[in-house]
């Protein structure tokens, strides 16, 4: 499908350019005149055409500021939530003033911005809100998460972490096999490559015993799947649809409001959520070579929090009511709930939390703020993108200096050119606040977790970054268990023994060249 919008581009785009051949050639004939005396010169009327022009243009001069003005002003109205785009576009307006205004239309903030935030709005739930929240601590930033999203503490749950893609592929390939009522799920990307065609081959047995199926993949991120795969789906009665599809996503306008979520329910029972698309390359077949990512497996009343999600995102594309997808699953052919007693399962509080345009708070940046800033021994975060934004920014660094063991761990090989040079160039300062950075030298890790002190984990979808703590859909667990706690720290003590611990004397001397990209890298990271 890529390939062939780019094709037609690049034949809208030749067709463009001969259709100027004309113009230019009347153009140069009115313009330029050949004498033997002389030989090349400009006719006069073409040079007083040019004087007239320069002398209106010097005329209404004042004019034209007030307009571009008026035009910064807007741009400071429409990114006043974030000053450093605003300072960004502003530097761009102003110091390439016709070019700025091109790609500010093309590629800058989307004007129909606070319609899709209408748009995305998530249903109200008639459930009232009975919240266990405890004088425990730890719930402090369960408490101002519940605040920014509403997000419910679930005490009765149980969870296994999946590490990699053979033990997570494994059990989402045994778990879909055994499915008996329904399967809904959704990824950023789904490839139709060995691994995606096996799920495929899966979910079409799986609707062949009468499953009911919903498959929602993102429009952007699933670029490349091919209309083949998911036509196979549909014949098979599968569901399927993508997320707030385009017709040219080259245009960053276009690749905002992403929904970046993995989750995966099956019949009320269990659910997956994590790091992980559908893709050999997450199986470590990729060019990146070994891929180390963490999903989990929930079960327990985090599956109806996930499942909420899910029926939200696919209601907005398909303009479906939830209520009624939830009533015509939620039962079995004999009347009977499907959903398991939630009180069968272990105390293991969490909270499931969503994060998108529809959250004026950007609840997960809070969550992950309020972990940062309360910690008292330890903090330690994986993440593939380390552009965090400001205010987190401060916290790890405020952190660090008041004596935590702050560490962070991210990769040492390119995924992203941009979004590399912009994590490393946060990574001095982090440095310099006494904060200790591994380099992944294993492979790609494309995990996404942070752990503070003993007694609170989050892992999920969201990475470090500013696209997805305030632009893309994203949604993330939030953990309040010791034992969870020690399991993220064991393989993050594991994940360290596959990296190297920079230095900061040593990182100090690094070429100019990776200075100069790292600058361009954090200038470039309000837009990332």
């Amino acid at each position: 499908m890529w390939k062939s919008t780019k094709a037609i581009m690049l034949l809208i785009l030749s067709g463009f350019i001969i259709g100027l051949i004309p113009t230019i050639v009347n153009t140069l004939d009115y313009a330029v005149v050949y004498s033997a005396k002389e030989g090349l010169s400009l006719h006069p009327h073409f040079v007083a055409d040019v004087r007239n022009f320069l002398h209106v243009l010097r005329n209404y001069t004042w004019h034209i500021t007030i307009i571009y003005a008026s035009v910064v002003a807007f741009i400071i109205f429409m990114e006043g939530q974030n000053p450093d785009r605003t300072v960004l576009w502003l530097l761009t307006l102003v110091f390439v003033p016709v070019i700025g205004i091109v790609i500010y239309l093309l590629v800058g903030p989307d004007p129909n911005y606070f319609k899709k935030r209408k748009r995305f709005k998530p249903i109200k739930e008639q459930e009232i809100d009975r919240t266990p929240f405890s004088s425990d601590k730890r719930f402090l930033t369960g408490r101002m998460i519940h605040a920014c999203s509403g997000a419910d503490l679930l005490l009765h749950n149980d969870m296994k972490v999946l590490i990699n893609g053979d033990e997570t592929f494994s059990c989402i390939k045994k778990e879909l096999a055994s499915a008996q009522h329904y399967i809904h799920m959704q990824y950023f990307i789904i490839n139709d490559d060995e691994i995606g065609c096996e799920i495929r081959d899966i979910l079409i047995e799986a609707a062949k015993r009468g499953v009911r199926i919903r498959v929602l993949y993102d429009a952007i991120g699933s670029w490349k799947l091919k209309r083949k795969y998911v036509e196979s789906l549909k014949e098979a009665g599968i569901q399927c649809h993508s997320f707030m599809p385009v017709s040219l996503p080259m245009f960053r306008r276009k690749m905002n409001f992403r929904n970046h979520r993995k989750i995966l329910v099956i019949d009320d029972r269990i659910a997956f959520t994590g790091g992980l698309n559908i893709g050999d390359e997450y199986m470590g077949k990729g060019h990146l070579g070994h891929w180390r990512d963490t999903h989990v497996l929930v079960e327990g009343e985090a599956v109806r929090a996930l499942h909420r999600i899910f029926l939200h995102d696919w209601c907005v594309r398909s303009d479906e009511d939830p209520h009624e997808i939830y009533h015509e699953i939620k039962c079995d052919d004999c009347g009977a709930a499907i959903a398991p007693d939630p009180s069968i399962y272990p105390i293991l509080p969490m909270q499931v939390v969503p994060s998108g345009i529809d959250n004026t708070w950007h609840s997960i940046a809070q969550g992950f703020f309020s972990m940062i800033s309360r910690a008292r021994e330890r903090v330690w975060i994986t993440t593939p993108y380390f552009v965090p934004g400001p205010s987190l920014l401060d916290a790890i660094t405020a952190t660090a200096l008041s004596g935590v063991d702050v560490r962070i761990l991210m990769p040492s090989t390119k995924d992203h050119f941009l979004v590399f040079w912009g994590s490393r160039g946060n990574i001095e300062p982090m440095l310099h606040a006494g904060v200790r950075v591994f380099m992944y030298k294993k492979g790609f890790v494309h995990a996404k977790s942070v752990i503070a002190d003993d007694g609170i984990s989050s892992v999920g979808t969201c990475n470090m970054d500013v696209r997805s703590l305030e632009i893309n859909f994203e949604d993330q667990l939030f953990i309040y268990d010791n034992e969870v706690n020690s399991k993220f720290a064991e393989r993050f003590r594991k994940d360290m023994e596959d990296s190297n611990e920079l230095d900061l004397s040593e990182w100090e001397k690094r070429p100019l060249w990776q200075k100069i990209l790292e600058s361009f890298g954090r200038l470039y990271s309000a837009q990332i």
